[in-house]
């Protein structure tokens, strides 16, 4: 017996070696991960800055040799581009202000003046709206399931007004 208790007592020591081992390993292994994703984006920055600068040397190039036609046919077409993307950004913005400024606003002066507002503050708002409204609790049973209410306790004006409900409910039963 002695031997069965030593070996469930090396067990349990060995459990805990095991489970100690796996909690720093994956504390060990979290912060490995960690290290190398922000190495990630410092390396993702710095490529960032090379091709800007790659890009600026390139135009200057361009410039120097005389193709100054080629580089300003290039940069119209980002702006093209760019300005296609500013147009669907900005009606997409427009757009959710207009909902937002609908679902938080009572009436028209409130509209006009959260109209002024930027997306973000409106978005805010609307939180604020919603986390207070989630925070009532909610009523608890169905209206539908209520106990008769005691005719005995009622004035004689509700027991007229209510009688027909009154004998309904004893005729239910």
């Amino acid at each position: 017996m002695s031997e069965e208790k030593v070996q469930e007592n090396v067990q349990e020591n060995l459990d805990i070696k095991v489970e100690s081992k796996s909690e720093n390993a994956d504390s060990n292994l979290l912060q490995e991960v960690m290290a190398k994703k922000a190495t990630i984006k410092e390396l993702q920055a710095k490529l960032t800055e090379y091709e800007t600068a790659n890009e600026k040397a390139r135009q200057k190039q361009l410039s120097e040799d005389g193709k100054k036609d080629e580089l300003i046919a290039e940069l119209n077409s980002k702006v093209d581009k760019l300005e296609g993307e500013y147009t669907r950004l900005s009606k997409y913005e427009d757009d959710e202000k207009t909902n937002l400024v609908a679902s938080i606003a009572s009436d028209e002066a409130e509209a006009e003046i959260l109209s002024r507002e930027s997306l973000s503050t409106l978005r805010l708002l609307k939180n604020k709206i919603t986390s207070k409204s989630s925070e009532t609790p909610t009523a608890r049973g169905s209206v539908g399931n209520q106990p008769p209410p005691d005719f005995t306790k009622m004035s004689k004006a509700d027991r007229k007004k209510n009688w027909g409900n009154i004998l309904n409910q004893y005729k239910k039963n």
